[in-house]
């Protein structure tokens, strides 16, 4: 099943990698798409040292649109047959 989790971010960056480490412990998500809304505090540049590794991809908005442009913009970039967002 190709599955592809989409995760809009903003400001996470205290909990993004324990985030990521839980879906792919699932072993579930074929990718990753996570979708940064124009995060100030770090989030951002540690998204770009973690993109393409692992199935995940990283998507950065250059001004933030909020949480529901950031899922949209992640359901256009999916490439799974299948799509979720873990936060529903």
């Amino acid at each position: 099943m190709k599955l592809s989790v989409i995760i809009p971010v903003y400001n996470e960056v205290q909990n993004i990698e324990e985030i990521l480490k839980r879906v792919r412990a699932t072993a579930l998500a074929w990718e990753i798409v996570v979708v940064d809304d124009d995060s100030q505090d770090g989030t951002r540049d540690l998204l770009q040292k973690l993109d393409g590794k692992d199935g995940l991809r990283v998507i950065l908005h250059d001004h933030n649109q909020g949480k529901g442009a950031a899922v949209r913009t992640g359901l256009q970039a999916a490439r799974g047959r299948h799509i979720t967002d873990p936060g529903r």
